[in-house]
């Protein structure tokens, strides 16, 4: 029976779960092989030094590779198979097949070679250094993420355009608001969720089993500014009237505002973020501008006087445009004076 899933799909499900999954299992099947052989507990820090710092039992750097090489990768393939089973394309998707067998590859590498080379070792203290441990999973790591880029085929995103809905027009003095609420679409919320259970468990255990101060200020950071990113970009409000284009967070910030004067085209279109943006939230895409993208599916897109482009995710995208376009092209009280006159 022939099968019908897009070469894209495939092969994306090739590079973020089939290969990582294989990585994964014989990377811990060699780190449980050499388990009697490790002395206990065995290093899994080490500092600026290269010399071993941060020490706990074999087990955490086991349940690190998997949890981390095989986590992340199959958070990424979760992220992309909704946008390419609906046809989505681009060089996003590519990137983030390439990244995860990239990560999933250095991680392998990095666990079970600090492992195998403290086998036999009666101190961890007495482990060597780990730069050539740390250039070897580099390596692999990049060469994996090439091996990843090549085997998914090239299918540019292509932009299509929503079909416009009814002109509006308006007179000189006549006012029209819009307004739409848009929220963080569920995938994009699992992911982002997810991605901010992983920093916190990390930061976690990074204090716990090796802390040095430096890394759980970076990690905690992170951490921080991840929850933050989480928190304000949820939902947005979105509003035009006689003063432009406006999208505010539910919480006030961030905020964008683009005043009439300075729109010189505006569009309804389908939004992709993933293959156009390369994921959801504050944007920026090469060729497609700034974007405020919590979802696929219709998105009012403004081209600036200036030639800057700006896209947000909202229902009803076709009537918001509208009457952009409306309210900009609409003629001022003045010059109707002058023509009557």
């Amino acid at each position: 029976m022939t099968d019908r899933t897009p070469l894209a799909l495939r092969r994306f499900t090739l590079v973020t779960v089939t290969l990582p999954v294989i990585l994964v299992a014989i990377a811990v099947i060699v780190q449980l092989v050499v388990l009697p052989t490790l002395p206990d507990p065995v290093a899994i820090h080490w500092g600026a030094s290269g010399e071993p710092d941060g020490y706990a039992s074999a087990w955490v750097s086991i349940m690190v590779t998997a949890l981390v090489g095989l986590g992340i990768p199959l958070l990424i393939a979760v992220s992309g198979r909704g946008g390419l089973s609906r046809g989505d394309r681009g060089a996003s998707y590519r990137l983030l097949g390439a990244t995860a067998l990239g990560l999933s590859t250095l991680m392998s590498v990095l666990g079970t070679s600090t492992l195998v080379m403290q086998s036999g070792l009666a101190a961890a203290a007495d482990a060597p250094d780990i730069w050539w441990a740390l250039i070897a999973s580099v390596a692999g790591g990049v060469a994996a993420g090439l091996v990843g880029w090549f085997l998914q085929p090239d299918e540019p995103y292509r932009a299509t355009t929503v079909a416009g809905g009814d002109a509006i027009t308006l007179g000189p003095t006549e006012r029209a608001v819009w307004l739409q609420r848009v929220q963080l679409a569920r995938s994009g919320t699992i992911v982002l969720g997810a991605a901010l259970l992983l920093m916190v468990v990390l930061t976690l255990v990074s204090s716990r089993l090796a802390p040095d101060p430096l890394a759980v200020v970076v990690l905690v950071s992170a951490t921080v500014l991840l929850a933050i990113l989480f928190a304000t970009t949820v939902a947005f409000h979105v509003r035009v009237d006689d003063s432009g284009l406006s999208v505010i967070s539910v919480v006030g910030v961030p905020r964008v505002h683009i005043p009439l004067a300075e729109v010189a085209h505006a569009e309804a279109v389908e939004v992709s973020p993933m293959g156009e943006f390369g994921g959801w939230g504050l944007r920026w895409a090469p060729g497609g501008g700034f974007g405020v993208v919590l979802r696929s599916g219709p998105g009012i897109r403004v081209t600036r006087a200036n030639g800057k482009v700006f896209t947000v995710t909202v229902d009803d995208a076709a009537t918001g445009a509208a009457l952009l376009t409306a309210l900009r092209s609409r003629p001022t009280p003045t010059a109707v004076r002058d023509a009557d006159g």
